[in-house]
């Protein structure tokens, strides 16, 4: 059987994107040489999919590079000429899973206030930290910060940096007001993010005091920053230009 490189430059290789798709990749020009840029993206997109799929069901100590290899039907070499590690491999499956989550995300915020906007990127980072897949991601993040002396990169932040950058763009928004150059916006970020994300989350899956339904997850964002903007007149500003 070809390894899934060989299949892809012979032009035969179909996979299916995040939104259930089958796409085929098109074929190798016969001239031979390098893959297109397209190509060798597609692959790498398919190779960090297989590689988190076997992180998260086998972990990391039970994954390795062959069976990775076996499993997106590539050889290992392309996975070391890639990637040069295991670790490396790991820090990039996080990476690009996390950003599958985020990315729809960051790139759909609707018009409307700034509470508007809080709420609803609040909401859409719970539901996807929530999921089988994010819960997964967490598992290994934490295998990584309990093994930090065999593991010289930095711990991956599991969506938290990207989501609380994603708040404070949104606080960026608003007009520059006296009451908002009070305040420590990356602070304010980070605050925002843990009371409207990293709190419900923990109390949906540790602490079981909130329910995980749609009009449980509502009601209690909605009551939260109802009491933050107490205290922040600011967030109740339109930033919809």
């Amino acid at each position: 059987m070809q390894d899934l490189d060989d299949r892809v430059r012979d032009g035969f290789m179909t996979r299916a994107t995040s939104t259930g798709t089958a796409r085929r990749l098109p074929p190798r020009d016969p001239k031979g040489g390098r893959p297109t840029q397209e190509i060798a993206a597609l692959l790498g997109v398919h190779i960090l999919d297989v590689a988190l799929e076997q992180f998260i069901a086998q972990g990391v100590e039970g994954a390795s590079m062959e069976g990775i290899a076996n499993a997106a039907n590539v050889s290992k070499r392309t996975l070391y000429s890639r990637f040069g590690s295991k670790t490396a491999l790991l820090f990039a499956a996080i990476e690009h899973g996390t950003a599958h989550y985020l990315r729809p995300i960051a790139a759909n915020i609707p018009a409307g206030s700034t509470q508007d906007k809080l709420l609803h990127v609040s909401r859409k980072m719970l539901d996807a930290s929530l999921k089988r897949e994010a819960i997964g991601l967490e598992s290994l993040v934490s295998w990584i910060a309990d093994h930090k002396s065999e593991v010289s990169q930095v711990t991956p932040s599991m969506g938290a940096k990207a989501g609380i950058a994603l708040i404070q763009s949104i606080l960026e928004q608003v007009g520059d007001g006296d009451e908002k150059r009070a305040y420590d916006l990356p602070f304010l970020a980070t605050f925002l993010f843990d009371a409207l994300v990293t709190c419900p989350r923990t109390r949906i899956l540790l602490r079981h005091e909130l329910e995980n339904t749609s009009r449980a997850k509502a009601d209690y964002l909605k009551r939260t920053m109802n009491l933050i903007a107490r205290g922040m007149p600011f967030l109740d500003e339109d930033c919809s230009g």
